[in-house]
């Protein structure tokens, strides 16, 4: 029997989701309305078309990482835009958006071409986790550039932008009109309620048109169990971090430490776990368990 997905019940930013409704030609309006309810924020001329590329970036050698981004795309002025939407907290966040930045502005450059036809490059990242202390920036959203740390304001050059979108800082306001970009946030939430939604759709299009989308893709049994794979992943991954977390082993294991992993590893052990369900936990390769069960036991 086939499972029932419920549109209450959607992870509106559930990796497959998102590309379903944002990297898919039929709703190119739609990721021209994200992208632009970001430039407003910055004071960019809209773009008034997008044409979708290739996601998968290959590796710059042999033995390099790949990455599949979410959306990417040429803008009508030749800006080039990927959108990343992030359920899984990354420590290095940062580097790794440098890096996919890079490789994509990197990728813009064929052999025998000049420098100049490099072309302003745009990072849009939506995360569903705090990524900056509250300490350290407190608005949901944060924009990066190359600029001289003399005055913050004299460029290199205007082809870096790299933004974050940290959901969790995202309040809705009562009583007050939404921006562009807000009104996607709203949507995304996992806080917003359908009777909530409903209301945005009636002031904007783009949202009535995502609406609409949800409903074909609940019913449709390929979408729907490559997002339960991705849903099970997170939970997976979250009680992964809460075992850790639970054990007292947290400190250590976080910074890396060879000693904190390795007590986690012989506390398992001890409890009767096998070394494959070890290194499921612990997110470890199972030769890497069995090397610390022979060095620290």
């Amino acid at each position: 029997m086939r499972k029932v997905l419920k549109i209450e019940d959607l992870n509106r930013m559930n990796d497959v989701f998102a590309k379903y409704i944002f990297a898919n030609e039929a709703r190119k309006e739609l990721t021209l309305g994200l992208i632009n309810s970001f430039f407003e924020l910055e004071g960019t001329a809209e773009i008034i078309d997008f044409a979708f590329k290739d996601r998968e970036l290959d590796p710059d050698r042999e033995d390099g990482k790949g990455v599949v981004l979410d959306v990417l795309g040429e803008c009508s002025d030749g800006t080039l835009v990927s959108v990343e939407f992030q359920l899984e907290q990354f420590k290095a966040m940062g580097k790794r958006s440098l890096l996919y930045w890079a490789k994509l502005y990197q990728r813009r450059l064929l052999k025998g071409e000049k420098y100049q036809q490099l072309n302003r490059t745009v990072s849009l990242n939506i995360l569903d986790y705090k990524l900056f202390p509250d300490t350290e920036w407190k608005d949901y959203h944060s924009c990066f550039a190359v600029l001289n740390t003399k005055d913050l304001n004299h460029a290199l050059t205007r082809d870096l932008e790299i933004h974050f979108v940290e959901l969790p800082k995202w309040q809705r306001k009562k009583g007050a009109k939404l921006t562009r970009l807000e009104r996607w946030l709203a949507y995304l939430s996992s806080k917003t309620t359908m009777e909530e939604r409903r209301q945005l759709a009636m002031v904007d299009a783009d949202i009535r048109t995502a609406m609409e989308a949800e409903k074909e893709f609940v019913q449709d049994y390929k979408y729907i169990s490559a997002y339960d794979r991705q849903e099970k992943y997170e939970r997976d991954r979250m009680a992964r971090e809460d075992f850790v977390r639970e054990e007292g082993e947290a400190i250590g294991f976080a910074k890396g430490e060879a000693s904190g992993i390795a007590k986690a590893v012989i506390s398992l052990k001890n409890k009767g776990k096998s070394v494959p369900e070890i290194a499921e936990l612990l997110d470890l390769e199972v030769a890497k368990v069995n090397e610390l069960l022979m060095q620290f036991n």
